[in-house]
Order: C-alpha cells, then structure tokens, then sequence
C-alpha cells in the first residue's frame, strides 16, 4: 500500500482485526484521556490515550524546535485521518526485551494490538525489571 500527502490510509482489514471496545476507547481520546496498557507484538506499551492531534502537534513541535518550520508546517496542513488506524498516548512507557523506554508521545497501529487493558503497570516493589 502506498500512502500521499493529505490521505488518509485504508486498510479494509484493520477495522475487523481491532478490537471494537478499543476502537471505542481510542474514539473517547477526543473528550476524556484513559490509561491503557497495550500487548504487542515487539513488547508491552503503556500510556494515557489522547486525540490524535495531540501526537501531530507533538511531531510538528518536534521540528520546529530543531529548526525544520517548513516540515512542522507540512504536518500541521494534513487532515485528520479519517479511519481509526491508530492509537495516540502520551506518558507512554514501552517495555522490550527486560528495557524501558519513555516517550513524550507514540502512535501505535491498532490492528498491532494483541490484548489490551485500562489500567497501566505497576512498577515492581522490589525493583526487579519485567520479563516477557
């Protein structure tokens, strides 16, 4: 599948492989943020889910601070997708392989989503690091 500025991606399968309740979590991002931890295939994310203008303005930032405005302005003018392809967090902690990683803001496909639940990971008492 190919991809243009300005298009939104459709993917027929993506709706019927993704879980309708998680769908409809991703839709409630417009109005109320909801903590989610999310099993896939490369690890385990965990965040709070935000509209997906969050994440394009948090990209947009990103080149701007780094002095690329004509690219932060190229991303800002694309529409809205209109499909639910993805899931936006923010606060997101990713866990891969015993290792850690934060990120500010992630986009995560939703058809990548294995198993899922509304809260996030509790961090071990004794310090030990989650394995898979």
């Amino acid at each position: 599948m190919s991809y243009a500025l300005g298009m939104a991606s459709h993917d027929p399968d993506a709706a019927v492989s993704t879980d309708a309740i998680l769908r409809h979590i991703d839709a409630e991002a417009d109005s109320v943020s909801i903590e989610v931890t999310l099993y896939l295939p490369w690890g385990v994310a965990t965040g709070i889910t935000v509209p997906n203008t969050y994440f394009g303005h948090s990209v947009a930032n990103f080149f701007t601070r780094n002095d690329a405005e004509d690219v932060a302005g190229r991303i800002g003018a694309l529409e809205a997708e209109q499909d639910r392809v993805f899931l936006h967090l923010r606060k997101a902690r990713c866990y891969v392989g015993g290792t850690m990683v934060e990120h500010d803001a992630l986009r995560i496909r939703l058809s990548d989503v294995s198993a899922w639940t509304v809260t996030g990971i509790k961090e071990q008492s004794n310090g030990a690091q989650l394995s898979r």
